[in-house]
């Protein structure tokens, strides 16, 4: 699927937005802060289209991550993009952040591994980068041991914040910059799913603990 896409992340304490044009990346910004607030969000997302001299009724899509990560920085994005989603009428495709991680990496197959507490680590690992690629290790909460266990037979590349948990030779741990999702390849995702599955009439936080689960109606 082509055309223009804005990308938002707030699931991590490097979240961004981008906007993207038929693939070609127009302008990206890091919010690099420890909180997610709307007020820092919105104007980051007026500045990229004011730049780009785009209107946000000229979007084609809205990407956003859907977790695992911050709980306060998903509710805040996720409520973001809906708004802007009704006052636009632009549609909106959720991607989940372990995805867009595995999908910033070189070559296949890939890891995506977010820290959760001492000892666990939200995981899911892909064929390859493509965001379209198959599935071979579910996203879930696992322990450490369990993850090493399930990755001991196969080498994947891997990044994330989870790699502080993981000590494991079946990991080729790419550079730690690219432990956090970008709000560019958020886009680059959302769209390539949206043209194969379509939009998402609902917008559901991906927390991977199903107690916090909640679906956020459009």
């Amino acid at each position: 699927m082509s055309g223009i896409w804005l990308g938002i992340d707030t699931t991590s304490s490097m979240g961004g937005v981008a906007l993207l044009k038929d693939g070609v990346l127009l302008t990206e910004s890091i919010l690099p802060v420890t909180g997610f607030h709307s007020e820092k969000i919105l104007p980051a997302i007026e500045k990229a289209l004011k730049q780009s001299g785009i209107c946000g009724k000229d979007l084609s899509g809205i990407g956003v991550s859907l977790g695992p990560g911050s709980y306060t920085g998903l509710r805040i994005g996720l409520s973001t993009v809906l708004g802007l989603s009704a006052g636009w009428e632009v549609p909106v495709k959720g991607v989940s952040t372990l995805r867009v991680i595995a999908a910033s990496l070189p070559e296949g197959p890939v890891l995506g591994c977010v820290k959760a507490r001492t000892g666990e680590v939200f995981a899911g690992a892909f064929s390859s980068p493509d965001p379209l690629s198959q599935e071979i290790i579910p996203q879930s909460l696992y322990s450490a041991e369990v993850l090493e266990e399930l990755v001991s037979d196969r080498i994947f590349s891997a990044a994330g914040s989870g790699r502080s948990e993981i000590t494991c030779p079946g990991l080729k741990w790419v550079h730690p910059l690219l432990d956090h999702p970008r709000s560019s390849i958020v886009a680059d995702c959302a769209c390539s799913l949206a043209g194969r599955y379509g939009f998402d009439k609902d917008v559901e936080p991906l927390y991977l603990r199903e107690f916090n689960q909640r679906i956020f109606p459009k």
